[in-house]
């Protein structure tokens, strides 16, 4: 470059004039690159300090004169330059030499620094070595390289998926290989969202902050299935366009773990409300059993009294309704129980076809046509027949009743079918009636809940079939949305051979008479209890609690006592554990008729005492069994 001077320059200190090659000098000296000027005939014809400082090795050398070919030698032989750079730096000068007059940077390393030569020619025929020491920026650059290659690595092997795509046409610029494992190769992201639509929404939510947050999107596999994930994106410049770094995170397990703990908090809640129903339950049982004794106990009486016609009817009209408060009483009861009272193999088609025969010979008999099929080699259930017989008469006395209130339908299906990996029993229950409205659907097993009048029906029925199917280990639920209602109950099979399932002591042949002992505070009770045995043939003695029996007993034999559960003082627990301690005899001679057979408290007891009970409300057929039973030995 030409530089031209300012005829005008300052005087020197001393007065003279200052010549442009002082100045150029100064110039030349101040540069912070090493500067060697060489002639025609490459002899060193000025340089600057720099270059000194930069060579150390051959610093005491330099000086005008020097020939280029021994400068070379001597810096190559103190160490200061590697011999294949010097070969560079001569072959480059050679260059030049023959009328090249191109820059020609020419990176060489010395002993302790890095440098990069620039060899250019002059117009005169010799050349410039420029040297800058580029150490500094040698290291930067190594270090941002290792920078690079750390977090390249740290990319690769970091499990989270990272993908860098432009904004505009969703291009893919990068991508982990964990965001290849879960998403596949698709060359722009549209393809890892369900539809446009999500992507659309998922840009529109990054564009404002330039962020976003785990924001819940439906994604797409590698293999082309949809999943729940989460998307955090932040949005940066790239080479001078918009482009966004986004990171996928596949929330399946956790959809999947949240919806089996609202199952199981599903199940919490119903066994709480079933627990809290089961104490109210047993304070409305209790005090519901004796009078309902007594109402159904004298109704069944009347009837085999010789009246008229016309009281004969009105009796039946007492008699029945005071037994449907009483099958209510018990089914309440049943709900709340925290356990089937007799678990046995089971034959469940004998049980449906009962079931329905049942209700087929009712009074009010079923409406709709009713189709049971059965699936060959049907093995046999563990269960409590009486309680799978009431599941199957709620479900399809609830289906008929839909069927008939709403005029839509008029078929019942049920199908039993074996699944042999499962080892269960399937019970479907099918109608093709009105179905069930989308809004209660996730109400139907709930206590005390019903669509119907008031009136019309207690809302037990379903709660009580959803607590006897899960106290058998098994599972009720509502299948389909379709038209109609399904419910389809799970029972799990057992290799047992079907035992004996009833519930009801033998009848056995009259005893004969017999002194018994009646306990219990309700004199009404009481009263019933001996009216009923003394028409038998028994002869029957009454006290109001257990220390007044224990008196009784204290100057008498019976042959029978029978004794209340829950009374005042002593109770029929104490009582009972007294004649355990005092007089074995006489504990192995009773029996309970209680209306509190529903505690946990009240069923461990009986279990442990190992002793016949009849639950109130008492039918006078089932206490002449009873004691008919005990006097022969045989319960």
């Amino acid at each position: 470059m030409a530089v031209r001077f300012d005829p005008s320059v300052p005087e020197a200190g001393d007065g003279s004039r200052r010549r442009p090659a002082d100045m150029l000098e100064e110039v030349i000296d101040a540069l912070s690159e090493g500067l060697a000027i060489f002639d025609e005939n490459a002899v060193l014809l000025r340089f600057n300090a720099g270059f000194a400082e930069m060579n150390p090795a051959v610093a005491d050398l330099l000086s005008e004169g020097l020939d280029w070919s021994l400068l070379l030698r001597e810096w190559v032989l103190r160490g200061g330059l590697r011999a294949e750079d010097a070969e560079r730096l001569s072959f480059m000068e050679a260059r030049l030499a023959g009328g090249d007059w191109m820059v020609t940077p020419l990176e060489v390393a010395s002993s302790d620094r890095d440098s990069e030569f620039l060899l250019r020619s002059t117009a005169a025929g010799g050349f410039v070595l420029v040297q800058t020491d580029v150490t500094e920026r040698r290291a930067l650059e190594e270090t941002e390289r290792a920078a690079d290659q750390l977090v390249r690595k740290v990319l690769e092997s970091c499990p989270a998926n990272i993908i860098m795509s432009r904004v505009g046409d969703g291009e893919v610029i990068y991508r982990s290989p964990a965001a290849t494992e879960l998403l596949g190769t698709a060359a722009h992201t549209h393809a890892h969202f369900a539809s446009r639509a999500e992507r659309a929404d998922f840009i529109t939510a990054v564009l404002p902050d330039g962020r976003v947050d785990d924001m819940p999107v439906t994604g797409v596999r590698a293999d082309g299935a949809r999943f729940p994930s989460l998307v955090s994106a932040r949005l940066i410049q790239y080479r001078g366009e918009d482009v966004l770094v986004s990171s996928t995170v596949d929330v399946s397990k956790e959809v999947d773990l949240r919806r089996r703990l609202a199952a199981q908090r599903e199940q919490i809640f119903q066994a709480e409300k079933m627990s809290a129903l089961g104490e109210l339950l047993a304070g409305v049982a209790h005090e519901l059993n004796n009078p309902l004794s007594v109402v159904v106990g004298h109704a069944l009486m009347l009837r085999d009294e010789e009246i008229s016609d016309d009281v004969l009817r009105r009796v039946e009209k007492i008699s029945d309704a005071a037994e449907r408060c009483a099958r209510i009483v018990k089914s309440f009861l049943a709900m709340a129980r925290q356990q089937p009272a007799r678990l046995v193999p089971m034959d469940i088609a004998e049980t449906v076809e009962t079931a329905v025969g049942a209700l087929q010979q009712s009074a009010e008999g079923l409406g709709a046509e009713v189709h049971v099929a059965v699936a060959p080699d049907l093995p046999p259930v563990r269960g409590d027949a009486h309680q799978i017989a009431q599941v199957v008469i709620n479900l399809v006395t609830n289906a008929d009743q839909a069927i008939r209130e709403s005029g839509t339908g008029g078929r019942i299906d049920i199908a039993l079918s074996h699944d042999p990996a499962a080892q269960r029993v399937e019970l479907r229950v099918s109608d093709d009636g009105p179905g069930v409205p989308k809004d209660i659907r996730g109400r139907i097993f709930d206590p005390l809940f019903t669509t119907k009048p008031v009136g019309a029906g207690t809302g037990i029925g379903l709660a009580l079939c959803h607590r006897i199917v899960t106290a058998h280990s098994g599972d009720i639920a509502l299948a389909g949305d379709g038209p109609g209602a399904t419910l389809v109950v799970h029972l799990p099979t057992t290799e047992a051979g079907a035992g004996a399932t009833a519930d009801a002591l033998p009848a056995g042949k009259p005893a004969g008479r017999g002194a018994v002992l009646v306990v219990d505070d309700e004199e009404d009770v009481s009263d019933l209890i001996r009216e009923i045995l003394v028409r038998d043939g028994f002869e029957v003695t009454v006290a109001g609690s257990a220390e007044a029996a224990l008196d009784l007993l204290a100057g008498r034999d019976f042959a029978l006592i029978l004794t209340d559960l829950n009374m005042p003082g002593l109770g029929g627990r104490g009582f009972y554990e007294r004649l355990l301690r005092d007089r074995p005899q006489l504990a192995r001679r009773m029996g309970f008729v209680t209306g509190d057979t529903m505690s946990p408290q009240a069923r461990g007891f009986l279990d442990g005492a190992g002793r016949p009970f009849l639950e109130k409300p008492i039918a006078p057929d089932e206490l002449r069994r009873l004691a008919r039973a005990m006097l022969e030995g045989s319960a």
